[in-house]
């Protein structure tokens, strides 16, 4: 399985992941934005964009990793700076596990190394039901308002809707299970031996309060920054403030 994607620049790859329920355009100022410093990779996992649809469902967080070391075989390079937004950030983790030797850098956007509790665990059957049954739109109602900070314009709620838009309920169904049965990744952070940033948006709605800050104190020397105006979705809330961060970093 390799993945498609949108690129810009050169040098070294700075390969970016998606979250739930979205594709590669939630990095679209991004792949603009720094493509003076990197060679800018954002891929669509399988099964939405410009990625094939697999016959067969039942993927996991691994399944992603190893279709994300497949693109970077393709790519022709032998390591690639990491990043990762919310579920994307669960691949992430699920890549530094399997494959660290491909890994340069990493910078984890919006998510968290601990696994599901229960009640989290049924809502994402619910959610998998939901998307199967309506399609991904359904899901816009309850997500959207923790997704994006109070005061998001019109304009970004636009650009999120449209990924939703475009995203293959039966797709949004396996990645919401997927994500159910992922690991635990909290014993992993202390053995990440490679240069990582860690990102919050200050308005923050989804995660819990302190999500980003313990992250980021058990990765060893780990770097934390919390950019203003943006909520879950920091790519296209604020992107100037995320690229002023990822910039400083690499």
């Amino acid at each position: 399985m390799k993945l498609g994607y949108d690129e810009a620049g050169g040098g070294r790859v700075l390969l970016l992941v998606h979250g739930f329920p979205v594709d590669r355009r939630i990095w679209v100022h991004q792949v603009s934005g720094l493509s003076d410093l990197r060679r800018v990779v954002a891929v669509d996992l399988r099964g939405r964009g410009k990625s094939p649809a697999p016959t067969e469902g039942g993927w996991s967080m691994n399944t992603h990793a190893d279709d994300l070391a497949e693109t970077i075989e393709s790519l022709g390079v032998d390591q690639v700076d990491l990043g990762g937004i919310s579920m994307g950030g669960y691949v992430a983790f699920a890549f530094v596990r399997r494959y660290p030797m491909l890994v340069r850098s990493l910078i984890l956007v919006s998510t968290r190394a601990a696994g599901d509790p229960p009640e989290y665990k049924t809502g994402r059957v619910t959610t998998a039901e939901r998307a199967r049954n309506f399609g991904t739109r359904a899901l816009a109602g309850s997500m959207l308002p923790n997704l994006l900070a109070e005061g998001a314009s019109q304009q970004v709620h636009d650009e999120v809707l449209a990924m939703f838009d475009a995203i293959p309920g039966a797709t949004s169904a396996e990645d919401s299970l997927a994500m159910k049965d992922r690991p635990d990744s909290t014993t992993l952070l202390p053995s990440i031996a490679v240069p990582t940033l860690v990102i919050e948006g200050a308005g923050e709605q989804l995660l819990p309060a302190g999500t980003a800050r313990d992250m980021a104190e058990a990765i060893p020397g780990a770097r934390l920054v919390s950019i203003p105006q943006a909520g879950h979705f920091v790519p296209v809330e604020n992107p100037d403030g995320l690229n002023g961060a990822i910039r400083g970093f690499l």
